[in-house]
């Protein structure tokens, strides 16, 4: 099915190895950015994103010449019903020491069944739209010592800009029964 590790050295070893050239051109991955905390923010009708530190993602697309392709999956957050870790200090606490401890952690949800609509892990009916941004270019720089802040934060910020427009963009055709706007936060 072609899941990997998203490990860097998995994902340098991806983009630079196989392809058209033997050297990764026309290859590409998806890295789903947000992670374990991002997945405790995850309610419906809302959108969340933990991306303001996250940088690691940039740095890859710099050493392996890949652009960047900003998506936004609407209603991903719709799919589930999940218990509310902030109204649950207990679960919450839990949860932070499963992350710390093993660096991933579950969230508490619940969705429909097989039989039933009211309670099972499978995932309600509900519309799930991807929307696919511009591609932002970048310059390959295989040496990490050239790279300068300044050109992955530049490149960070536009990655962000791209989500954002995405959002405004396609937020009243698939997200009409938001209760928030787009947050990028952490």
């Amino acid at each position: 099915m072609g899941l990997a590790s998203v490990s860097r050295e998995s994902c340098e070893n991806l983009l630079t190895k196989g392809g058209v050239d033997g050297e990764g051109t026309g290859r590409a991955i998806t890295i789903v950015i947000g992670g374990a905390r991002e997945s405790l923010n995850a309610q419906p009708h809302t959108m969340r994103l933990i991306l303001k530190r996250r940088k690691g993602f940039i740095k890859l697309a710099i050493r392996t010449g890949a652009d960047l392709v900003p998506v936004l999956a609407f209603g991903e957050n719709d799919l589930y019903e999940q218990v509310r870790s902030d109204q649950h200090p207990l679960i919450h606490k839990v949860q932070m020491l499963v992350k710390h401890t093993m660096g991933f952690t579950i969230p508490l949800f619940h969705a429909r069944g097989i039989f039933n609509y009211d309670v099972g892990l499978m995932p309600y009916r509900r519309p799930l739209n991807i929307v696919v941004g511009r591609p932002i270019r970048v310059v390959q720089e295989q040496d990490r010592d050239k790279v300068n802040d300044e050109y992955i934060n530049e490149l960070h910020t536009r990655y962000k800009q791209e989500l954002v427009r995405l959002w405004e963009q396609w937020k009243d055709v698939f997200a009409q029964g938001r209760s928030s706007e787009i947050e990028i936060i952490a």
